[in-house]
């Protein structure tokens, strides 16, 4: 028995919602390669940015004034290391590995 094979038909009209939507669906998932100061996401966009692109530039611009490494912390656990006042064992590393792991895989 042969089974017959249909083709389906698509419009330029339906064409070309599919690459709207995809274009949408590929902003929404993939928010860390959307370009910097991207205004409204809306087709044909109003020149505002939406409340979470105004929550997302706010929350960037935070985080340029914080550095990578908390220096004043880093710098006092050196001297205390070198005071030998500052002593954690094997045990409570790992210990904080593994709780670290953990947490990560929370997220």
């Amino acid at each position: 028995m042969r089974r017959r094979i249909s083709k389906m038909k698509i419009s330029g009209v339906e064409s070309g919602k599919a690459t709207t939507s995809r274009g949408t669906a590929e902003i929404k998932i993939l928010p860390k390669d959307r370009p910097k100061g991207l205004i409204s996401s809306h087709e044909g966009g109003s020149g505002q940015l939406s409340p979470l692109e105004q929550g997302m530039l706010v929350a960037e611009n935070a985080l340029k004034d914080v550095p990578d490494t908390r220096e004043e912390i880093v710098n006092e656990l050196k001297e205390r290391i070198d005071k030998g006042e500052y002593k954690v064992s094997g045990a409570e590393i790992a210990e904080m590995m593994l709780r670290r792991r953990a947490a990560d895989r929370i997220r």
